[in-house]
């Protein structure tokens, strides 16, 4: 089941706004983290609540598989498939299937961008924008790379050495899918919003994926916050985690704004009845 928002949580004044002016809004598909081995989606409510209530977008959390229970293609197969499901079902749920978002946070940001490959090499419109925080874009990169000021950094070589032994196990590391900064086009990538910490053992990674992806063409934002490690957009200090995540709203607000995104919902008045009596969106 892939649930947009908690049952009894009423529409945020935003999505309100928009239906009652006949307006589809956007979604945003938010992918959780946790190594490959959590599966917790509610683990970024925190995030979804916000995006929701400020900048007016539906959110779609799937509830995918983890280790040890499946081992890769299944998470980002899964995932895309939520992808997917979004633009299939804008008729039905009422949002708007050109102004489609993702992000994640750690597995989730590295799933994120799988989505975006899997839909490049389907030939399928791409997210209008992705955020990307502490996340990792290559699992081929040797893990004396990933290095970290702190002596006991949160992500250690120990967790790296479990994701591939588990999650990972007999997967060519080199795959796109599986390692998004290795697709071979990166500038067709949608807008980018990449965050990492200054003293995350990924932030390598995803400074290179960053710069590299700007260098062949793709618009990308990359902001790391200093004295911050994995996690900071859950964790204190809050005024990190607050400035993180309303980032987060600006680039995907940014997105959905952009000329000849305005969505309008012909059945709007449906769409707005059924939004606002409570009922999840599922499917």
């Amino acid at each position: 089941m892939i649930t947009c928002r908690p049952r009894r949580s009423p529409v945020p004044a935003a999505i309100k706004a928009r239906l009652t002016a006949g307006r589809r809004p956007p979604v945003h598909l938010l992918l959780h983290g946790g190594a490959f081995v959590v599966r917790r989606p509610e683990q970024e409510d925190n995030v979804a609540r916000y995006l929701a209530s400020e900048v007016g977008c539906y959110v779609v959390f799937p509830d995918y598989d983890v280790s040890p229970q499946v081992r890769f293609p299944v998470a980002e197969q899964e995932c895309y498939d939520a992808y997917l499901w979004i633009l299939e079902q804008a008729g039905t749920q009422g949002w708007d299937e050109n102004r489609v978002s993702a992000s994640g946070a750690g597995a989730g940001a590295k799933l994120a961008l799988s989505v975006i490959v899997q839909a490049l090499q389907d030939g399928t419109p791409t997210p209008v924008a992705a955020s990307l925080e502490y996340g990792a874009s290559d699992f081929s990169l040797p893990d004396e790379s990933r290095t970290s000021p702190r002596k006991i950094p949160v992500i250690g070589p120990w967790m790296l050495r479990t994701i591939r032994e588990t999650y990972l196990l007999g997967a060519d590391l080199t795959d796109p899918v599986v390692s998004p900064a290795k697709y071979p086009k990166l500038g067709d990538f949608p807008p980018l919003l990449v965050l990492t910490g200054g003293l995350g053992t990924l932030r390598h990674d995803m400074r290179a994926f960053a710069e590299e992806a700007r260098a062949n063409g793709a618009e990308v934002n990359h902001h790391e916050f200093a004295g911050s490690d994995h996690g900071f957009t859950h964790i204190k200090p809050v005024k990190s985690a607050r400035t993180a995540i309303t980032m987060i709203g600006d680039r995907l607000r940014t997105a959905y704004d952009a000329p000849g995104r305005t969505g309008v919902a012909d059945n709007a008045a449906e769409v707005a009845e059924r939004a606002l009596s409570g009922d999840p969106v599922t499917g």
